[in-house]
């Protein structure tokens, strides 16, 4: 199972296909944000926020199959998103969006593990750390000491579940309960969610859009899947992967609506106490379990793999040549423990709201939106200006955010990224006929 060099621990020995890209696709964003944010926001903002929820992402999915083509197109080779990056960028404004790479990933695998953690302390009565300790040292395991080609063994796996999940419990519920009364009691108790003219729907709408953009377009996993993907099959695969990611968020927020039908709920812990006593049947209770820890597992092990890959191929070999492929494989190891260690202390003892935790990052992806559209779609070296734009806008938009509200805040930080690279850009084209003219 070891790797023989470190191309095939960060990318597997051969080249995947359109099913296994799928797969690999969906391991990776069928996450445990997926399971429990859904259904959040579909409490939150009514039936018509778990609907946007799962559009928004499909469609952020889909438009990447473009992005993709054109990055596939320019760089037929490469092994992390880094790589195309160095191409692309000076040096500075390349270190730039690494730095900002390892910080959102590291986000990521924190939000993978606040989930891990709501679903411990839901399943099992025993302290928290217990649960968690277990978790990250599976997850250190098979995806930071096995590299990817465990990691697509296991999706096969992870994959199944998810899908059974999916399918077989809502039909149950809604065979057992009928959907006549489901429609009734939420109509009884919870009106407010059947209303779609709120305000703050809309503005979920375009915030998430906004986010989902940024994000999906900054994965480091999405880019690792990228540069495996055959060529020609790069579009079809990932706008494949959107449309079946939309069944995920979809069943979900079906599954928490036939609990919260017949009464009210205070969190997602009650959500998911009330759920634990739907599922009478222990083969459709264990089903869930696996779906869920499928779900973390699977993202928490693509984004640590892709995250120690990146570091070690883009940010540590630079300044180590003499380095050999079992060497690089041994720093992978000791940076997999390393932030696996990192990542369960700071679970421990931070403990946000998910959604709140997602959308706190909001403000990040929706100021990398642009610019990383202009990197992908320029024909040349892109300008520091471009990534300083970003850093800038993300630094605004966190000075403003506590007197803004969550979405204020997002779309800030997306207006003032474009508006500062609209202003360079035409500062830099004066500039350039200025010297043209003096010549």
């Amino acid at each position: 199972m070891r790797s023989r060099t470190f191309q095939e621990y960060v990318q597997g020995p051969i080249q995947i296909g359109m099913g296994l890209g799928i797969i690999s696709l969906l391991a990776r964003w069928v996450t445990g944000t997926t399971i429990l944010s859904s259904p959040e926001s579909m409490v939150k903002y009514g039936v018509f926020g778990g609907i946007g929820y799962a559009i928004m992402g499909a469609i952020a999915l889909v438009m990447f199959s473009f992005i993709g083509k054109r990055v596939r197109h320019d760089f037929p080779v490469g092994l992390t998103m880094g790589d195309y990056l160095k191409t692309k960028l000076h040096p500075f404004g390349y270190w730039i969006l690494l730095i900002i790479l390892v910080i959102t990933n590291l986000h990521i695998l924190f939000i993978q593990g606040m989930a891990a953690s709501t679903l411990c302390q839901f399943l099992f009565d025993t302290p928290l750390y217990v649960g968690l300790f277990f978790f990250f040292v599976f997850c250190i395991l098979f995806a930071g000491f096995g590299g990817l080609k465990l990691i697509h063994r296991f999706a096969a796996f992870q994959v199944v579940f998810m899908f059974a999940a999916v399918i077989l419990i809502p039909l149950y519920f809604f065979v057992k309960e009928g959907i006549q009364p489901v429609y009734d009691g939420i109509r009884l108790y919870h009106p407010y969610m059947l209303v779609i003219n709120k305000y703050d729907f809309w503005s979920f709408i375009f915030a998430g859009l906004l986010v989902g953009f940024g994000q999906f377009f900054f994965d480091l996993t999405s880019w690792q899947r990228l540069f495996m993907i055959e060529l020609k099959k790069v579009p079809l695969t990932f706008s494949l992967s959107g449309l079946i990611w939309l069944i995920f968020p979809l069943s979900f927020s079906s599954l928490f609506i036939m609990v919260i039908f017949t009464g009210g709920f205070t969190d997602i812990h009650s959500i998911l106490e009330g759920l634990a006593s739907k599922i009478t049947t222990p083969f459709f209770f264990i089903l869930f379990v696996l779906c869920a820890f499928s779900a973390i597992t699977s993202t928490f092990g693509a984004c640590l793999h892709a995250l120690v890959s990146l570091i070690v191929a883009n940010m540590i070999e630079p300044f180590q040549d003499q380095t050999n492929d079992q060497q690089k494989i041994r720093m992978a190891y000791l940076l997999s423990t390393c932030i696996g260690v990192l990542i369960f202390m700071a679970t421990l003892f931070y403990s946000p709201n998910l959604m709140e935790l997602l959308f706190y990052s909001g403000n990040i992806y929706s100021a990398l939106l642009v610019p990383i559209l202009v990197i992908v779609f320029s024909k040349r070296t892109v300008a520091n200006y471009i990534p300083i734009s970003a850093l800038l806008a993300i630094a605004a938009s966190y000075i403003i955010q506590p007197y803004a509200s969550e979405f204020q805040s997002i779309w800030f930080s997306g207006l003032s990224s474009v508006t500062l690279i609209v202003v360079c850009t035409i500062v830099s084209f004066i500039k350039d006929k200025w010297k043209l003219r003096k010549n």
